[in-house]
C-alpha cells in the first residue's frame, strides 16, 4: 500500500528579475512503513519538497497525495493527519515541555482521556522525564530537538516528515531517535520521509534513499542498490600473519591490481575484477605458497562516496531554501 506518491512534482520561484526551479519533475512512490531518506546539498530542494508534501506550499506543476489526501485540494485534512518536524523547529518557550505536548494534543484533537498516557509514553520514549515540567526555553538545543520530534509524532500520525532530525543531538540521543524511528516503522507501520545530510544515518536507517540535486532526483534505491552502482570499485583487503617479501609480486601473477601495500599492518589491498569467482582461487594459491592469512575482507564503496560523486558532477546553480517565497 502506498503512503505517499508524487507525479512530476515541480516548484518554481519567479520574481521580476529571476526564475528558479527549486523542485523539478519529482516522481516518487513510497510504501507504508518505509523509511525514505532524501539526501542532497544545501539548496537542492529537500526542504521545499517536504513543505509541499506536508501541505504547506503549493506546487507549480504536477501532483502528489499523502495518505490518499491531495496535497492541494485536501491540504487541511492532510496537515491534520501527518507529523512534521521542520529544519528549525520552534517550541512555545514559556510553556513547559508537558504543556507543549498537551497543546499539540488539543490542536490535533487527541481524546482528552488519552493525553496523559500519551505524554507519559512520549517521555519514556525519548528519555525526557527530568525535563518534563521545565520551561522549554530553558532546555539545551539537543533537548529541544528531542521535544520537537516528540511533538511531531504525539498524535500518532501514519506519515511523519522529519527535516534533519538528529542534527543537534549528541550521539547517544541520536541513537535513541534512530531506534525509535525503526521501531515505529516496523511495529506500528509508520512511514518516515527524512531529509538529512547525515549519510551515516541514512545508510543504516533507510529502506530507500533518494539523492536530489538542483531540484532533480538523480538517483534512488536502497543503500545496497546504490552501492551496487560502484561495485566494480570494491577493494579486497588481505591481512597476513607475517609479512613476507614477495607477496605483492606473487599477487600480480594472479592478475589482480595492487591498490595499497601496508607492511606495518601486514595488509595488501587489491582490486579483483570478479570477486565471487576469483577470491577463492586467490586464497587457495596464497595458502599453497605458505602465505598465512588471518583476514580476507571486501570493502565496497560507501553511500557517502557514491553521493559525493553524483552531486559533484552537477553544475547548475543552487537555490537557498532558507530564502524561498511563502
Amino acid at each position: 500500500m502506498l503512503a505517499l506518491e508524487t507525479t512530476q512534482l515541480t516548484k518554481d520561484y519567479e520574481t521580476k528579475d529571476t526564475f528558479l526551479r527549486a523542485v523539478n519533475d519529482l516522481t516518487v512512490a513510497i510504501e507504508e512503513s518505509e523509511i525514505y531518506s532524501l539526501l542532497g546539498p544545501n539548496g537542492s530542494g529537500k526542504t521545499t519538497t517536504v513543505r509541499m508534501l506536508a501541505g504547506i506550499l503549493k506546487p507549480t506543476l504536477g501532483s502528489a497525495n499523502v495518505l490518499g489526501y491531495d496535497i492541494v485540494k485536501e491540504s487541511q485534512q492532510l496537515r491534520a493527519n501527518v507529523g512534521l518536524l521542520t529544519e528549525t523547529p520552534a517550541l512555545y518557550e514559556r510553556l513547559t515541555v508537558r504543556q507543549n505536548l498537551e497543546f499539540i494534543a488539543k490542536l490535533y484533537d487527541v481524546p482528552k482521556e488519552e493525553i496523559r498516557h500519551r505524554v507519559e509514553e512520549i517521555v519514556d520514549l525519548f528519555d525526557i522525564s527530568e525535563k518534563i515540567d521545565l520551561p522549554s526555553g530553558s532546555l539545551s538545543k539537543g533537548m529541544k530537538q528531542k521535544v520537537a520530534i516528540a511533538r511531531a509524532i504525539f498524535h500518532n500520525p501514519k506519515v511523519i516528515f522529519l527535516d534533519e532530525p538528529t542534527s543537534s543531538l549528541a550521539p547517544e540521543s541520536a541513537k535513541i531517535v534512530r531506534d525509535q524511528i525503526i521501531k515505529l516503522a516496523k511495529k506500528e507501520k509508520r512511514t518516515f520521509f527524512i531529509c538529512t545530510h547525515n549519510l551515516f544515518e541514512a545508510e543504516r536507517l533507510s529502506t530507500r534513499v533518494g539523492i536530489i540535486n538542483h531540484g532533480m532526483l538523480i538517483a534512488q534505491g536502497s543503500p545496497a542498490v546504490l552501492r551496487e552502482m560502484k561495485k566494480d570499485e570494491a577493494v579486497t583487503i588481505l591481512r597476513f600473519v607475517n609479512w613476507k617479501p614477495g607477496i605483492e609480486s606473487f599477487l600480480k601473477k594472479l592478475n589482480v591490481e595492487i591498490v595499497d601495500i601496508n607492511p606495518d599492518q601486514k595488509t595488501i589491498s587489491v582490486s579483483i575484477s570478479d570477486i565471487e569467482t576469483q577470491t577463492p582461487e586467490i586464497i587457495k594459491n596464497l595458502v599453497n605458497q605458505k602465505y598465512q592469512m588471518i583476514e580476507v575482507r571486501h570493502e565496497y564503496p560507501t553511500l557517502e562516496r557514491i553521493y559525493l560523486e553524483l552531486v559533484e558532477t552537477e553544475s547548475a546553480p543552487r537555490f537557498d531554501e532558507e530564502e524561498d517565497e511563502q
